[in-house]
C-alpha cells in the first residue's frame, strides 16, 4: 500500500473535497477527489486517507478513473466495506479512449463539475496539459475524445494529478482542447 502522508481533506463546496500526498515511488503528487451526499460518499482515486479526518460512513462507493489507479482503492473497499462501481448516481460517465486503459471522466452536472483521471494533469508550475505521449495508449484518439468534454457546462474540474481548477473550467479545457 501507498505509504503516504496526505493533506486534510479540502472542502471545495456543493459536496466536493479533495486531499493529496506526493508519492515519491512515481514521483507525482495524487490527488483524490470525494462527493460527499445525501445518498452516500464517492471517492475518485482514493489515496490514503488523511488522518485526524473521520473516515467516511456507509454507503461508500470507490471509482477508479482509469485501470491503472488501483491506489488504496482495496485497502479502502475492505476497511469502508465500500463498493467499486463504474457508474454513479449524478454522474455522466465520459469514456476518453486515447489515454491510459479504461481511462473515463465523471461530469456532475448539477455542480457542473468534471473530474479526470489521467487524461488531463494541472501539476504547478506546468500549465494545464494533456498526458504526455509516453503514457498514451493513443495521443490522437485522445485528443479526439476530450473535444467531447468542449460539450459540457464545466465550472470546475478535479483531477488525478493536479490542484482543481474551481471557475471557467470550459475556458481552461479551451486553452489545451482544440
Amino acid at each position: 500500500p501507498l505509504n503516504l502522508n496526505p493533506k486534510p481533506l479540502h472542502d471545495h463546496g456543493e459536496g466536493f473535497f479533495t486531499w493529496h500526498a506526493y508519492d515519491p515511488s512515481c514521483k507525482a503528487e495524487l490527488w483524490s477527489t470525494a462527493y460527499i451526499s445525501p445518498e452516500g460518499i464517492v471517492l475518485f482515486d482514493p489515496i490514503v486517507w488523511p488522518k485526524d479526518t473521520p473516515r467516511p460512513q456507509s454507503p461508500v462507493q470507490i471509482v477508479k478513473t482509469n485501470s491503472n489507479h488501483d491506489r488504496m482503492a482495496n485497502v479502502l473497499w475492505n476497511s469502508l466495506q465500500a463498493s467499486v462501481v463504474e457508474k454513479v448516481l449524478g454522474f455522466e460517465a465520459i469514456p476518453l479512449p486515447g489515454a491510459g486503459e479504461n481511462e473515463t471522466a465523471y461530469f456532475h452536472h448539477a455542480s457542473r463539475s468534471l473530474i479526470v483521471g489521467d487524461a488531463l494533469i494541472n501539476l504547478s508550475p506546468d500549465p494545464l496539459m494533456l498526458l504526455p505521449a509516453k503514457y498514451c495508449t493513443n495521443l490522437d484518439l485522445l485528443k479526439t475524445s476530450l473535444k467531447r468534454l468542449l460539450e459540457l457546462p464545466t465550472q470546475r474540474i478535479f483531477f488525478a494529478h493536479g490542484t482543481p481548477i474551481l471557475q471557467d473550467g470550459v475556458g481552461r479545457l479551451k486553452t489545451v482542447i482544440s
